[in-house]
């Protein structure tokens, strides 16, 4: 624990000294990690694919606002939908701007969750966005969570369409389209991901607020054991099988993004409740009962070392 609180401390030093030159190394290496998913599904532009087309649109949105990488993110991929099929990319135009309706009323703040999403559904850590959202962030970046959960399955939908129109056996226009929204929109493996996704990050979101001891470890621990049910569960019931996720993989990396969240919490908020005091006053109107527990902060020592030359005496 004291090792990694000292690590911690480092980092925010580093941070706030150089955080000029961190962010935007943060939103290059969000927007590359990005481009580089995208496309291995559906890289099929030629212009959009090129990564060096792919290095200088990430620079460009390493400064812009994120909510500008979010719109570039949706063009550089309608157009590599384009290049499969152009009634998809109509569907997926369609798709994005309501989307986007949404996402801006409720969820503007949290685009990099979106963008990101896809990137952890393709490495099979998906389990881990939610219990980030209950324990760091706010129920709002379920939204964007959602929505990044369904930009996977488009890709996913458009490297199979590509498969077809190579063979010989895509479907023709009008029908392209409705089997798009079929497949995407009647995709109970989707659906279920959404919903056990949205129901961990409240369960853990909601424990962590409550007024008792480690509530941030119970609650990641519970939404973790909550999400690998539910998706078993709903998997089984609805009799889905082994799809993108094999059943000992939803035990196995949810485990292990309970193992990475409960490393993460130290440096998200560290207390000790040893230190919990209570407090309780009133005004004209209300009683008040306070429960204070002290954040835990290391201070990093800096040993200076200070070399002293004897000269030696003249014989």
């Amino acid at each position: 624990m004291t090792a990694l609180l000292d690590i911690k401390e480092n980092l925010r030093r580093i941070y706030s000294r150089y955080s000029m030159y961190i962010l935007p190394a943060i939103k290059f290496g969000v927007a590359m990690i990005a481009f580089i998913v995208m496309n291995s599904y559906i890289g099929y532009s030629s212009s959009m694919s090129s990564p060096m087309i792919s290095i200088l649109i990430a620079i460009l949105c390493s400064v812009l606002p994120g909510n500008v990488l979010v719109v570039i993110y949706s063009i550089v991929m309608i157009l590599n939908v384009y290049g499969i099929s152009q009634e998809i990319a109509i569907v997926t135009l369609i798709i994005f701007i309501l989307m986007y309706m949404v996402y801006f009323r409720f969820s503007s703040k949290y685009g990099y969750v979106m963008i990101l999403m896809p990137f952890l559904m393709a490495i099979k850590m998906p389990f881990l966005m939610p219990l980030i959202i209950g324990i760091a962030l706010q129920p709002a970046a379920v939204v964007s969570m959602a929505f990044g959960v369904l930009l996977f399955y488009m890709m996913k939908y458009g490297s199979g369409e590509v498969f077809l129109v190579v063979n010989g056996t895509s479907e023709s226009g009008l029908d392209r389209m409705s089997s798009f929204i079929t497949d995407l929109f009647y995709n109970k493996e989707m659906m279920v991901l959404i919903i056990a996704f949205a129901v961990a990050a409240l369960v853990a979101y909601g424990i962590k607020r409550l007024s008792v001891d480690n509530s941030s470890t119970i609650g990641i621990i519970t939404a973790g054991v909550v999400e690998a049910i539910m998706i078993l569960g709903s998997l089984y019931v609805l009799d889905v099988g082994e799809g993108t996720y094999k059943l000992w993989m939803i035990w196995v990396f949810t485990l292990v993004s309970i193992i990475i969240m409960l490393v993460l919490q130290v440096f998200i908020l560290a207390v000790d409740y040893s230190g919990t005091e209570y407090t309780q006053f009133e005004d004209d109107d209300y009683y008040y009962y306070v429960k204070a527990v002290p954040k835990i902060k290391v201070t990093a020592t800096d040993v200076k070392v200070k070399h002293i030359n004897v000269k030696k005496a003249r014989r």
